[in-house]
């Protein structure tokens, strides 16, 4: 695997998405459910706020193998700010996709202590029907 050295700077962003790139292209980010959230709609104010919701209520089905009780989202940010798990959405799915997604990481306390499993990665965008989750990260 190469190893990529990012400085502070301008640079840091196109690093980060290099970065992102060569984990997946080595394997490393996966995605359950790899198609794109074509219809997606623009997030409004609460965007984030409605999708962590949205991703709660389908963790139970999202990670059916995991004890879910319990969950709480740790972090709910659009995409546009959500670092590398905000990059990779844009890398497989485009600029578009991207403004209007939000990465909600989520925590399984039943699950600890092992640190995997306690954890999930989830894409939620908006659609004519509501909030929905399109991709499984982690």
């Amino acid at each position: 695997m190469t190893k990529l050295v990012c400085k502070r700077g301008a640079a840091a962003t196109i690093c980060v998405a290099a970065v992102v790139l060569a984990a997946f292209m080595a394997g490393e980010a996966r995605a359950t459910a790899t198609r794109c959230p074509a219809g997606a709609l623009v997030l409004p104010a609460d965007g984030a706020a409605r999708a962590a919701r949205a991703a709660l209520i389908a963790a139970s089905s999202d990670y059916p193998n995991l004890k879910t009780a319990g969950a709480k989202v740790v972090s709910a940010k659009r995409a546009t700010a959500a670092g590398p798990r905000g990059v990779q959405v844009g890398l497989e799915c485009g600029a578009k996709a991207r403004a209007r997604t939000v990465v909600a990481e989520l925590r399984f306390p039943r699950m600890a202590p092992s640190a995997s499993l306690a954890q999930g990665v989830v894409d939620v965008s908006r659609f004519a029907h509501g909030y929905r989750v399109w991709a499984i990260v982690h």
